[in-house]
C-alpha cells in the first residue's frame, strides 16, 4: 500500500515549485544561448548576466542520474544543442518567473520554432505541467499526444524497446487487490493516467505490480520512492508498464 500511495503521490502528483517571484503574463526577453545543460536546461546571457533557464511544461530523461545517463537523455541533450546552441533565444514567461531551484522559468523559442513543444512532438520529452504556470498545456499536451500515437522518440526507445520490463515470479497464489478509485483523484493525475493509456475507471494494484515494480527500478527506488523520492519520467514509464502486465 505504501508503494501504492507513493506512486500515486510523487509520480502523479509531482513535486512543488515555489516562486520567487511573479512576472507579467507572456513577457518576452532576448538572450544569447552559452551552454546547454541537458534535454530541458539551457545557461543563457541575458541584461549582461549568466542564468540558468527551465523549459517550462516540459520534461526530459535525466543524464547524471544514479550515475548513469537515464534512457534517451543523451539524445534529448544532443537534440536540444541542435536546436538552441549558440542561437539567440525568445524567453517568454508564464505566472512565476523562478523556480525554487532560482532558476528561470520560460517557454523557448528560436526564431518562429517552439522549442518545448517541438522536443515533445519529436518524442524528446513529455509534459509536466505545473499549476500555475499552464498557459501552453493544452499544446503541449497535443504534441505529446502525437508523439505517443506515432511512437517516436522515447516512447518507444523507453517504453518497449531498449528498456523492457521483466515480470518478476511470485507465488501462485490469489492475491489480495488494492483498487483505487481514480474519480477521487485530481484531475491532473487522471491525465497522467490517460497519458500511459491507463483505464480511468480504477487502478488495481496487486503484490504481481509492485513485484514488478521492483524488477522494473530495483528494490531500492521502490524503497525510496515509498519514502518521497521523486520518481524520473523513465521509472515513471517503466511503472506504468507493470500496470500494463497486469
Amino acid at each position: 500500500m505504501n508503494f501504492v500511495l507513493a506512486f500515486i503521490t510523487f509520480w502523479f502528483g509531482g513535486g512543488d515549485m515555489q516562486p520567487e517571484s511573479v512576472v507579467n503574463m507572456q513577457a518576452s526577453t532576448s538572450a544569447a544561448v552559452i551552454r546547454v545543460v541537458d534535454g530541458d536546461t539551457i545557461k543563457v546571457q541575458v541584461d549582461g548576466r549568466e542564468e540558468t533557464v527551465r523549459y517550462i511544461g516540459i520534461d526530459t530523461p535525466e543524464p547524471y542520474r544514479d550515475g548513469e545517463p537515464a534512457c534517451y537523455s543523451q539524445e534529448a541533450t544532443a537534440r536540444n544543442t541542435e536546436l538552441v546552441a549558440g542561437t539567440q533565444v525568445q524567453l517568454v514567461s508564464d505566472t512565476e518567473n523562478r523556480d525554487k531551484y532560482d532558476r528561470l522559468l520560460r517557454y523557448v523559442y528560436v526564431d518562429e520554432v517552439f522549442i518545448n513543444e517541438l522536443l515533445i512532438q519529436e518524442g524528446y520529452a513529455t509534459t509536466l505541467q505545473i499549476k500555475p504556470n499552464t498557459a501552453q498545456a493544452s499544446t503541449l499536451q497535443s504534441a505529446e499526444d502525437l508523439a505517443r500515437d506515432q511512437n517516436v522518440g522515447l516512447w518507444s526507445a523507453c517504453r518497449g524497446g531498449s528498456v523492457p520490463v521483466t515480470p518478476a515470479a511470485v507465488p501462485a497464489t490469489s492475491p489480495q487487490v488494492i483498487e483505487i478509485d481514480t474519480t477521487t483523484l485530481p484531475s491532473g493525475q487522471q491525465q497522467i493516467l490517460n497519458t500511459f493509456g491507463l483505464d480511468e475507471s480504477n487502478v488495481t494494484i496487486t503484490p504481481e505490480v509492485v513485484a514488478c515494480a521492483q524488477t522494473a527500478i530495483g528494490t531500492d527506488r521502490v524503497a525510496a520512492i515509498t519514502d518521497g523520492d521523486t520518481p524520473s519520467i523513465i521509472e515513471g514509464i517503466k511503472l506504468a508498464n507493470c500496470y500494463r502486465v497486469y
